[in-house]
């Protein structure tokens, strides 16, 4: 792709202007030191290495800008979300059917889980959404982590995100949700002050033979449901029916 290609020149045109920054440094020092004093001949060397160094600097900015923006552009076109790198919504539903049609050609279990950060919305409005992005970064990364290279994930709401396991039985997918809350039970983050818990809930649901995706979602769903109905901090399998229940412990700790 062209993005990558654009993404190494930009790192090689900022790593070119630093290194021209610190060359000039050295000269304005250099000059300093030899003359002390600076006589009229150094003045004209002095003062345009001064205007180039803060013309570089300049420069040094608009690139970091425009570097910042191709990688947002660079990760819009492959249709992931450029703060967790997870796939949209909107690209995941398409994964979602072509694994439910190679499920059903090849025989194979395919498990379903949903991970909802509790009381996520008190993370923004008690430190505000810039810490609250910090954060979902940091539990996206903890969530990839304990994940095989098979399994697709998708950032599905502003704290949810759904995962494709293929291949994979329930038993294994409960397994594996009891490693994503270890997971994320290790982000404790002190902020403002505060030591911040930080626990999820975890629905589970293996795909049946007569499941289509809006099914499938809905059981995995009411796995989640069922997750807070039991408090939070856990994982639940997903059933037809469940009642629900939004009852979760306080989500900070002195």
């Amino acid at each position: 792709m062209k993005a990558p290609r654009d993404s190494t020149l930009f790192r090689f045109l900022i790593n070119g202007i630093i290194l021209l920054v610190l060359l000039l440094s050295s000269i304005m020092g250099f000059l300093l030191f030899r003359y002390g004093t600076p006589v009229p001949e150094t003045q004209i060397l002095l003062r345009l290495s001064l205007a180039c160094l803060l013309l570089l600097i300049t420069l040094l900015a608009v690139v970091h800008i425009a570097f910042r923006q191709l990688r947002k552009q660079a990760a819009d076109d492959q249709g992931t979300d450029n703060l967790t790198g997870f796939l949209y919504r909107q690209i995941f539903n398409q994964v979602l059917e072509q694994a439910l049609l190679e499920a059903r050609r090849t025989l194979e279990p395919l498990s379903l889980v949903i991970i909802d950060i509790d009381r996520f919305r008190l993370i923004n409005e008690e430190h505000g959404h810039v810490r609250g992005d910090l954060l979902l970064t940091l539990l996206s990364r903890s969530i990839q982590s304990v994940l095989r290279a098979s399994d697709t994930t998708c950032r599905w709401g502003g704290n949810q995100f759904l995962v494709i396991l293929k291949d994979c039985p329930e038993k294994d997918a409960c397994r594996l949700a009891a490693n994503i809350l270890e997971k994320i039970r290790q982000q404790r983050r002190p902020l403002n002050g505060k030591s911040i818990k930080v626990t999820a809930s975890i629905g589970v649901a293996q795909m049946l033979s007569t499941d289509s995706s809006q099914t499938l979602l809905a059981r995995v769903e009411t796995g989640l449901y069922s997750a807070r109905d039991k408090g939070c901090d856990t994982y639940a399998i997903g059933y037809d029916w469940i009642l629900i229940d939004y009852s979760c412990e306080p989500i900070f700790s002195f």
